[in-house]
């Protein structure tokens, strides 16, 4: 039987995730989405956060490029950093959520993740693909013709 890539990650990553539980260690998970369902990310965390399963106080501590993190229901705004290259020196810095004020009236509850797209918390570039699309589509029309072509000789019976 074959499992999916995110069913055999999840299932390799269990057992550090009850090590961590019953021995109130850190568990530091590199791209902790990759590959699994968010429910079952959501399922991980609210394990973390459960003080009754999680009586030793373990943590759980993870880098993701997946917005749907940035939720007050699951983190606190101390719990949620950001990392952003400066320009300047090709330096990496580092910050958390809670150094930006709330707005008046919001408190925790704010809407972070449509704030981090608005650019609010900054750690977000504006990445246009559309000239780069244009410009590599324009050259590869002339080369898709040939390849088709190409292409459909190998499909000639006598190539099969």
């Amino acid at each position: 039987m074959f499992e999916s890539h995110g069913t055999i990650r999840f299932i390799s990553e269990f057992p550090l995730v009850i090590y961590a539980l019953l021995n109130g260690a850190t568990l530091i998970m590199d791209e902790f989405d990759a590959s699994i369902h968010p429910m079952a990310l959501m399922n991980i965390i609210t394990v973390f956060h459960n003080d009754e399963v999680n009586k030793n106080n373990a943590q759980l501590v993870f880098n993701t490029h997946n917005p749907i993190f940035l939720n007050s229901s699951l983190f606190r705004r101390d719990e949620i950093k950001f990392v952003e290259r400066n320009e300047e020196t090709g330096n990496s810095e580092h910050y958390t959520l809670s150094d930006f004020k709330t707005a008046a009236g919001t408190g925790n509850g704010g809407d972070y993740m449509n704030n981090y797209f608005a650019g609010r918390y900054g750690a977000i570039r504006d990445i246009v693909f559309l000239p780069c699309w244009k410009k590599l589509c324009s050259r590869i029309r002339f080369a898709s013709k040939y390849f088709y072509f190409s292409y459909r000789k190998f499909l000639r019976p006598e190539f099969l």
